[in-house]
């Protein structure tokens, strides 16, 4: 039977954070050089994933930028708004994640904000439809023409066995 072994907190947060870093080794490669078994590091990530954060040293520090809820990419747009560019790199270099990922996100709330013009929208939908519609027609068409051309093949293939090719010499 396999002995079960203690971690201590301070070791397994030293790992967490070689394992979700953005430059990491796999995580078989990283158990293996530890020595503690893949699937209690895969159980450690997966808990550190659930709980959100990882606490490294007294700092919060997110897991991935794209592990980020939108709410949290939305706190961070607003909080971060006015500040000056320095003080928005402090706070990136904060919460784990870089400049860019912050006007990333803000284009994309600025995206989800724009207003939609309903009769465009209702005139590309009917356009869709039609279309869709024209290429099931063309479609059942051009299978019903298949299906025919392979009936006459198959016709005549039986022709061909049963009374001979016409060409006798």
């Amino acid at each position: 039977m396999r002995k079960c072994s203690q971690y201590s907190a301070e070791f397994k947060e030293k790992l967490l954070s070689k394992a979700l870093s953005s430059n990491a080794p796999s995580v078989a490669e990283l158990a293996r050089r530890a020595g503690v078994p893949s699937a209690t590091l895969h159980t450690w990530i997966h808990m550190s994933k659930k709980n959100k954060i990882t606490k490294l040293d007294n700092i919060t520090v997110p897991l991935r930028p794209k592990d980020i809820t939108a709410e949290d990419k939305l706190k961070a747009v607003i909080e971060t708004f006015q500040m000056e560019e320095e003080a928005q790199n402090a706070y990136c270099r904060k919460h784990g994640f870089y400049i860019h990922h912050l006007e990333e996100w803000k284009q994309q709330l600025l995206a989800g904000l724009k207003p939609i013009d309903a009769k465009k929208e209702k005139t590309e939908y009917r356009q869709l439809i039609v279309e869709n519609k024209s290429l099931k027609r063309e479609l059942t068409r051009k299978d019903k023409a298949l299906a025919e051309a392979s009936a006459l093949l198959i016709l005549k293939k039986k022709a061909n066995l049963l009374w001979g090719d016409g060409e006798d010499d």
